[in-house]
């Protein structure tokens, strides 16, 4: 189970409410030059072969990997899900509810808004055959080597088997630790903007959204006409604004006071 943690209120907008520039184009080979090591497709080997339920979110709440256990556990095949809503899939409900938890929002995304981490809970997923099952979700959200805009991870089994899926969770949590993974923890959430600090500027929300994207520094450098040394003091700039240590941090404390 993540503790919960509550640090404020945020807004419910949403990131992708803001269009990135139509004029950037990814650039054949790039590859932003990081500190960490774990990369997407490091999380999806990871949770390839694992016995629990994985599947993993951008934050527009597509799902982008879908492993073999959580096919055996709703019996969605992955080129059925892979690149859908996950609320158009799955449609969870928490116990006792009659309303998809996930058309308000995801509730991971929800947590970050409100201040709190987002923790385990108990929610009735729709299977393949038509009926629900109780299943045990922990999400964790992840920023990897070649991705800096956050990822989902959610961790399910189906709800008896509670215990072990608790283990599972702090098992990929650890390893992805070790690799070197930006994970949203307790201190990241907590982190607020400095008190009356200044305001972003309308180009460093705009790299900051960019970011949240997922783009590379190259990436935006092209796609906005400036130099990779500008994008840096402008990530360098939003970062001591937000108080955020990493970029990772930037995005979730943006998501949680409204400008994501």
């Amino acid at each position: 189970m993540i503790a919960r943690r509550k640090v404020g209120t945020g807004s419910d907008r949403s990131l992708f409410d803001h269009p990135v520039p139509a004029t950037a184009a990814r650039s054949s080979g790039e590859r932003q030059v990081q500190a960490r090591r774990v990369t997407l497709d490091g999380i999806y080997q990871l949770l390839a072969t694992a016995q629990f339920g994985a599947y993993v979110v951008s934050l527009d709440q597509t799902i982008v990997y879908w492993n073999q256990a959580a096919e055996r556990i709703l019996g969605f095949p992955r080129d059925q899900v892979v690149g859908r809503r996950c609320y158009d899939v799955l449609t969870g409900l928490a116990p006792g509810g009659f309303t998809p938890e996930c058309l308000l929002g995801c509730p991971s995304l929800r947590a970050l808004r409100g201040g709190e981490i987002p923790q385990a809970r108990e929610l009735r997923m729709l299977s393949a055959s038509g009926d629900r099952k109780g299943v045990s979700l922990t999400p964790m959200v992840i920023a990897t080597a070649d991705h800096d805009s956050p990822v989902l991870v959610h961790l399910f089994e189906e709800s008896a088997h509670g215990e072990t899926s608790d283990e599972a969770a702090d098992s990929v949590r650890g390893t992805l630790l070790d690799q070197g993974a930006e994970m949203v923890t307790d201190g990241a959430a907590a982190a607020t903007a400095s008190p009356g600090g200044a305001p972003l500027t309308p180009r460093e929300l705009e790299v900051l959204r960019l970011v949240a994207a997922g783009w590379s520094t190259q990436r935006i450098a092209d796609g906005l006409e400036i130099s990779p040394h500008t994008v840096r003091n402008h990530v360098r700039h939003f970062r001591a604004k937000l108080n955020a240590t990493t970029k990772l941090d930037a995005v979730v404390t943006g998501i949680r006071i409204g400008i994501l």
